[in-house]
Formats: C-alpha cells, structure tokens, sequence
C-alpha cells in the first residue's frame, strides 16, 4: 500500500476522480466530466500539500467517502469543502484508534479504523 505523498498527481488524479465518480452516482447528484475532473485535480493536489492527509492511504480516503455518504450528517454535495469534512471525521476515527492502540495498549484487532501497516498521522 502507498501513502498518498507517494502517488503522482497524474496518477492520484485519476484514482479520486474514479472515486468522486462513484460518489456522484452513489449521492444521485449529476454532473459533467469537466466539472469532476477538475474537483479530481483540486482534491488530488490538497491531498498531497496537506500534511494531516498526506500520509494516509487512498483505501481510507475511499472509506471516508463511503461512510460519509451513508452517515453523514450534512446533505452529501460534490464539492472540496465536503470531501474534507468526510476526511477530517474519518482520519480523527483513525488517529483515536493507532492513540488505543499505541498509548492505551489494546489489542489491535478489537479496535475499529486502526491498520497496522499505518505510521502515526499527522
């Protein structure tokens, strides 16, 4: 698994913009290709430049979207400022457990979000 300060843009790009495409399908909201590229290259760029998201893996921006979809609190909308709320509450789920885990000494496999191969985010 590659952290997402080791993808290439181009590459990044393409993978949230296959992810934005699915969510636009899973929320019933439609748009035009232009429209989720161009979210695709902001939100691909502000995952890598930001350092509380660069070291997180692509599968749990995947799982942030998909949890923030079903159980979101706010109206699910294509935009950059709801991909990051889906992350902030996602990645606050995952730095709690590697703190149960790490700092409470609970056993790895009772603890939701916590993923081994994970260093501590920052």
């Amino acid at each position: 698994m590659k952290q997402l300060k080791d993808y290439s843009i181009k590459e990044l790009s393409t993978k949230v913009y296959d992810l934005i495409n699915i969510t636009s399908v899973e929320i019933g909201h439609k748009t035009d290709a232009r429209t989720m590229v161009t979210l695709a290259k902001i939100f691909a760029n502000d995952l890598v430049k930001e350092n509380r998201f660069k070291n997180l893996y692509l599968q749990e921006v995947r799982e942030a979207f998909r949890i923030g979809v079903r159980f979101g609190k706010d109206e699910p909308f294509l935009n950059i400022r709801t991909f990051y709320k889906w992350l902030y509450e996602h990645k606050k789920k995952i730095d709690d457990a590697y703190y149960q885990v790490h700092t409470l000494n609970k056993k790895p496999e009772e603890v939701p979000y916590y993923n081994k191969n994970l260093k501590l985010l920052k």
